[in-house]
C-alpha cells in the first residue's frame, strides 16, 4: 500500500495539489487506464499515477513545471547519478570564465540585466560554470541536474539569488551580497533529489511534455479514461514571477518567459479583441458586486472565463464517453468581490457535454500549501483568496 505522506516533492512549488485527491480519484480505476493532467504544475498527479502503476500524460506551458514533473517521474541509478553530479562539479570548478558562452544570456541584454540585478557576482560566476557544464554534458540525467540547479534558486529564504520568497513566487531583493556556495550546494541538492526520488516506487509509464491545456493538439479525441488537474487560480499566484529566476540559467531568455507569463491561464490581461464575451458576461454578472469592479479587473476575469471554456472544451474532446474529469478549483476575492471560479468552470463544462456529478468543498490545510503563513486580518490578499478549494467531478455524456 502506497503511503500518501511519503510522496515528497522534488522541488519547491507555491501551490501543490494534495496527493490524496489524486489517490481518491484513481481508486478503483483499471490499471489499463490512460490518465491526463493537462496542467501538471508541480507534477503531483504524474508522480501519483506512476506510483500506482497507471499510464499518464501531462502537459504544462511552464518549462520549469515540465522539468520538475519529468524529473519526479524518472527512474535513475542512484550511484551513477551521484557519480556524474560529482563530475559536473569538478568540471565546473575548472572552467575559465572567458571560455563560457551562454547565448541566451550573453546575446540578450534584458536577460543579462535581470541576472545582474538578482544575483551577486560570485554566484553569477558559479552559476555560469554550472549552467554551461550541464548544458554541454549531454548526459541522460541532464534534465534532473537542471532541477538540482533550480533548487538552489527557488528557495524560501537564502539561496543563490539575492531574493527571498522565491519559492512563494513573490521574490523581493533582500540583500546586496551573498556568500552562498553554489557548487557545494549543488552537490547537496543532487543528494537530496536521490533521497526524494525513490525511483523504485515508479511503476507506471508517464509522458510529460510542454503543451497548452487550451489546445491539446497531440492528444486524440476520445482517448483518455480520466482527467485529474488543478487549473491556476484567477489572480492568485504568478508562478513565472519566481520561476524565471532559475529558468534564465536553464536556457531561457527573459522575453520568451514574459510571453509565457502573459499567455498563462489566470494572467492579469484582457481577452483578445475578437473574443465573444456575451456568454461569459451572463455567468459573471450573476456574481454579487461584479459590476462594481474596475474595468481592468472585469476584463481579466473575462479572460480567465474564456481560458476555462477552452480548457473544458479540450478536456471534453479528449475524454472518453461516460468517463470522469476531476478539477480542483480555488475561488477568488478581487477588490472585496467574491468570484466563484467553480461557477465559471461549471458553466463552461455544460457547454461541452460535461455534467457535474460531485462537488466537494475542501479546506486547504495550512501546512500543506507552499504559501506564506495566513493572517486572519488579511481579507483581500492571498489569504482571503485561498482558504478553500472545490473538487469538481464532471462526467462526459454518452
Amino acid at each position: 500500500m502506497i503511503s500518501i505522506e511519503k510522496i515528497k516533492p522534488i522541488h519547491p512549488f507555491p501551490a501543490r495539489m494534495a496527493p490524496e485527491i489524486a489517490f481518491q480519484v484513481l481508486n478503483g480505476l483499471s490499471k489499463k487506464s490512460i490518465v491526463l493532467d493537462p496542467m501538471i504544475g508541480s507534477g503531483t498527479v504524474m508522480r501519483t499515477i506512476s506510483e500506482l502503476g497507471y499510464k499518464g500524460i501531462g502537459f504544462d506551458i511552464d518549462p520549469l513545471a515540465v522539468l520538475m514533473a519529468k524529473a519526479w517521474t524518472s527512474k535513475i541509478d542512484d550511484k551513477r547519478f551521484l557519480k556524474q553530479s560529482e563530475k559536473i562539479v569538478a568540471v565546473s570548478e575548472n572552467h575559465r570564465m572567458m571560455d563560457l558562452y551562454l547565448p541566451w544570456i550573453d546575446d540578450d541584454m534584458d536577460t543579462k540585466k535581470f541576472i545582474d540585478f538578482w544575483f551577486a557576482p560570485s554566484q553569477i560566476k558559479a552559476l555560469r560554470k554550472l549552467s554551461y557544464t550541464i548544458k554541454n554534458s549531454r548526459h541522460e540525467y541532464a534534465d534532473i541536474y537542471k532541477v538540482a540547479l533550480s533548487r538552489l534558486i527557488i528557495t524560501k529564504t537564502k539561496g543563490a539569488s539575492l531574493a527571498a520568497d522565491v519559492s512563494h513566487s513573490r521574490p523581493h531583493k533582500v540583500r546586496e551580497t551573498n556568500n552562498f556556495d553554489v557548487l557545494k550546494e549543488f552537490d547537496k541538492s543532487c543528494h537530496r533529489i536521490v533521497q526524494t526520488l525513490t525511483s523504485e516506487k515508479l511503476k507506471g509509464k508517464v509522458s510529460v511534455q510542454k503543451g497548452d491545456a487550451r489546445n491539446l493538439v497531440s492528444v486524440k479525441s476520445n482517448s483518455v479514461d480520466s482527467i485529474i488537474t488543478s487549473p491556476p487560480y484567477l489572480n492568485a499566484l504568478d508562478y513565472m514571477r519566481g520561476h524565471k529566476l532559475s529558468l534564465v540559467w536553464l536556457g531561457h531568455r527573459l522575453g520568451a518567459l514574459a510571453n509565457i507569463r502573459g499567455t498563462s491561464v489566470g494572467a492579469e490581461k484582457a481577452p483578445d479583441r475578437n473574443s465573444e464575451i456575451a456568454q461569459v458576461q451572463k455567468v459573471l454578472e450573476k456574481m454579487k458586486g461584479f459590476e462594481s469592479l474596475p474595468e481592468r479587473i472585469k476584463n481579466m476575469t473575462y479572460r480567465y472565463a474564456f481560458d476555462m471554456e477552452n480548457i473544458l472544451k479540450e478536456s471534453s474532446r479528449v475524454l472518453k464517453e461516460n468517463k470522469n474529469a476531476t478539477f480542483v478549483i480555488g475561488n477568488s476575492n478581487l477588490k472585496g468581490v467574491y468570484i466563484d471560479n467553480t461557477l465559471i468552470a461549471e458553466a463552461a463544462a455544460a457547454q461541452f457535454g460535461l455534467k457535474v456529478v460531485e462537488r466537494i468543498e475542501r479546506k486547504i490545510p495550512e501546512n500543506k500549501r507552499y504559501l506564506p503563513p495566513p493572517k486572519s486580518s488579511d481579507k483581500k490578499g492571498l489569504n482571503g483568496r485561498m482558504r478553500t478549494e472545490t473538487i469538481l467531478t464532471f462526467k462526459k455524456a454518452k
